[in-house]
């Protein structure tokens, strides 16, 4: 399955989205496409719920926080974290590691990925994303700050000033790291010559992976 983004890193750095379809099980969906790289054998704590009134069944209810996305918890168990989400997500055997749902009208996507070093290894990356040529603002989920995919980088420094901007390694995007003190951080990517963000990313990596499933 072939989800890029616009950079690089261990397991998800940088999404240039492209939609595919490699490990989705029926047809019209796409995931993650990338390829997960082995990570180290860590222990993730979950934290506290990032949006405790989140409805599973409707991801725009859900905040992006470093705690997660909505119901999905940086920390959790993957399998555990399937069994509250509607059947509408897909999870296979070619992509074990990490789960992925489409909205209805394809504007936008997220997924999850665990560790690779173990089946129980804890959920380490979650990415909401657009595969939108030009990134803009649609109904999906955001910071408590209002902002999601198609943000600016001005409205997110203007938000959170403290954000440090680095480059994706691979691609030539770059990205916005947002200041907090938890396990993760939350991530807004931008492609090249982009000018909203295609991707919000929650990691425990030094920065989004460059790919998950491949």
């Amino acid at each position: 399955m072939n989800t890029r983004r616009s950079g690089a890193a261990l397991l998800i750095t940088g999404l240039v989205l492209a939609t595919a379809a490699g490990c989705a099980s029926g047809a019209g969906e796409t995931g993650p496409d990338s390829s997960a790289t082995p990570t180290e054998k860590q222990t993730l704590a979950p934290t506290a719920s990032s949006s405790p009134s989140a409805d599973p069944q409707d991801p725009t209810t859900w905040i992006i926080s470093d705690a997660g996305v909505g119901p999905i918890e940086i920390g959790a168990q993957l399998d555990e974290t399937l069994t509250q989400l509607p059947d509408t997500w897909t999870n296979d055997e070619n992509c074990s590691w990490t789960a992925w749902w489409n909205s209805e009208d394809s504007s936008y996507g997220v997924f999850f990925v665990r560790g690779t070093e173990s089946d129980d290894a804890p959920l380490r990356e979650i990415s909401v994303y657009t595969a939108a040529e030009e990134p803009v603002a649609v109904p999906s989920p955001v910071t408590k700050a209002g902002l999601g995919i198609g943000a600016t980088k001005e409205e997110v420094v203007a938000a959170y000033p403290g954000a440090e901007e680095g480059e994706a390694p691979i691609g030539g995007g770059t990205w916005l790291k947002l200041p907090g003190e938890g396990q993760a951080h939350v991530f807004f990517e931008f492609r090249e010559g982009a000018t909203g963000a295609s991707d919000v990313v929650v990691t425990v990596g030094e920065q989004p992976s460059y790919e998950v499933c491949g």
